[in-house]
C-alpha cells in the first residue's frame, strides 16, 4: 500500500504568522524566534514524526493443549446426510462459579510480582460448520463442551490424565496486578478475548484465548475430536512514542457517473480525510507547550510605514528596508533642504521650488 504524503496543509502555521515571526508585530514588537501559536484555536495540520500510542502489551503468555471428544448431534448421519467435512471457531468461554471448580488466582509466596492461576471446568462453545462434498456450507452449529473436567460433573467421562486433565497450574508474571470483579478485589477474574459481542477486546490484567481446530469427524456418528490450544496471557495498556511511515491510504471503490452533477463529482473523486495531526508531546516538537492562551496582539494587518517630516524642518530618516529576499539591507537618506521662512518674498519662494524641480 503506498505511502500517505499530504498534498499541501492550508491550516495550521499561516502566512500571517511567519511574517509576524520575521519582522515583528505591529505594535512595534521585536521579532520572534517562534510566534506564540494555539492549536486550541488553530489545529496543526500535516503528519508527526511520532505518534503516542496506548497500546494493550503483553508482559507474559503461556499457552496448553487439551483434546476430546465431542458429538454434535443426534442421529447426526439421518439429520445432516451429506456432511463430508466440518470446521469450528471459537465463539466465547464461561467459567465455572461453582465452589472448587471456579479459577483460582493467587499470589505466589515471596514473589508478589507472579500469580498462579489454576483453571478447571471450562466450557467452550464453538460455532461448527458443516460442508458437504464439494465444500458448500450446510449449517452452522452452536456446540458447547467442557473441558478440563471438575470430578462428579457428566463431562468427567471425558477426563484423560495427558489430554484432557481435570485441571491446570500455570505460573505467570503480571507485575501490574490483575482484574477485579468489584471493587473489594475479593473476586480475581479471566478476561476472554474471543468473536462474541461485548468480549472481543483485551482488558486489563489476565486474558485468555483460544484457538480450536477439527482433529477429525466421523459423518455416521457426528463425533469429532476438537483440539484446543489455550492461551493465558498478562496484557496492560502501555504508552509508546513510535516512528511511522506514513498514513495508509484506503481504497476506495468508485461508482461510474452518469450524468455531471457535483454530487457525481463527489461520489467518483476520493475519501475525504482530515490532516489535523496529534501532538507530539515531548521531543524534538514539545507540542504540548501550543496549548498555551496567546495573548491579543491586536490587528493581524500592518499598514505600510509612513514617514511625516517634523515641523523644524530637519531630515528625517527612516529605517532601514530589505528587499525581497531578505539578504541585503539598503540604507535610504534624504539630502537636507532648508525650508524658506514665512517671511520670505513671493519669489524667493519660486525660486526656490524651481531649485527642488531641478533636483
Amino acid at each position: 500500500m503506498p505511502k500517505y504524503k499530504p498534498k499541501g496543509c492550508k491550516c495550521g502555521r499561516s502566512n500571517a504568522v511567519t511574517v509576524l515571526a520575521a519582522n515583528g508585530g505591529c505594535d512595534g514588537a521585536p521579532p520572534v524566534p517562534e510566534p506564540c501559536f494555539d492549536v486550541c484555536t488553530t489545529p496543526i495540520c500535516g503528519t508527526p514524526q511520532y505518534l503516542t500510542l496506548l497500546a494493550p502489551v503483553v508482559y507474559d503468555e503461556i499457552g496448553i493443549n487439551l483434546c476430546r471428544q465431542i458429538t454434535l448431534a443426534a442421529d447426526f448421519a439421518t439429520t445432516y446426510p451429506n456432511v463430508e467435512s466440518a470446521t469450528a471457531e471459537a465463539v466465547s468461554v464461561t467459567f465455572s462459579a461453582a465452589p472448587g471448580e471456579a479459577p483460582a488466582i493467587t499470589p505466589i509466596n515471596g514473589r508478589p510480582n507472579c500469580y498462579s492461576v489454576t483453571l478447571r471446568n471450562l466450557t467452550a462453545n464453538f460455532a461448527v460448520k458443516l460442508y458437504d462434498c464439494a465444500r458448500r456450507l450446510i449449517t452452522v452449529l452452536p456446540v458447547s463442551a467442557a473441558y478440563l473436567p471438575a470430578s462428579g460433573t457428566p463431562d468427567y467421562a471425558y477426563y484423560d490424565e495427558d489430554t484432557n486433565p481435570s485441571s491446570v497450574e500455570l505460573e505467570l508474571y503480571a507485575p501490574y496486578g490483575v482484574s477485579y470483579s468489584a471493587a473489594d478485589a475479593a473476586a480475581p477474574v479471566i478476561n476472554y478475548v474471543g468473536f462474541a459481542a461485548g468480549a472481543s477486546s483485551p482488558a486489563q490484567g489476565l486474558n485468555m484465548i483460544i484457538i480450536p481446530k477439527v482433529l477429525s469427524f466421523d459423518p455416521a456418528s457426528g463425533e469429532v475430536s476438537m483440539g484446543l490450544s489455550l492461551y493465558l496471557k498478562s496484557i496492560y495498556y502501555s504508552q509508546y512514542l513510535i516512528p511511522h511511515n506514513g498514513r495508509a491510504v484506503v481504497p476506495k471503490g468508485s461508482l461510474i457517473p452518469q450524468e455531471d452533477s457535483v454530487c457525481m463529482e463527489f461520489v467518483s473523486g476520493g475519501l475525504l480525510d482530515r490532516e489535523i495531526k496529534p501532538l507530539e508531546l515531548g521531543p524534538p516538537r514539545h507540542d504540548e507547550n501550543l496549548k498555551n492562551e496567546c495573548e491579543p496582539s491586536g490587528s493581524c494587518c500592518c499598514p505600510p510605514a509612513r514617514t511625516v517630516p517634523p515641523a523644524d524642518g530637519t531630515a528625517v530618516t527612516p529605517p532601514a528596508s530589505t528587499d525581497k529576499d531578505g539578504e541585503h539591507e539598503v540604507e535610504i537618506e534624504m539630502e537636507e533642504q532648508s525650508l524658506p521662512a514665512s517671511s520670505d518674498s513671493p519669489d524667493s519662494l519660486l525660486n526656490t521650488l524651481a531649485r527642488l524641480g531641478s533636483l
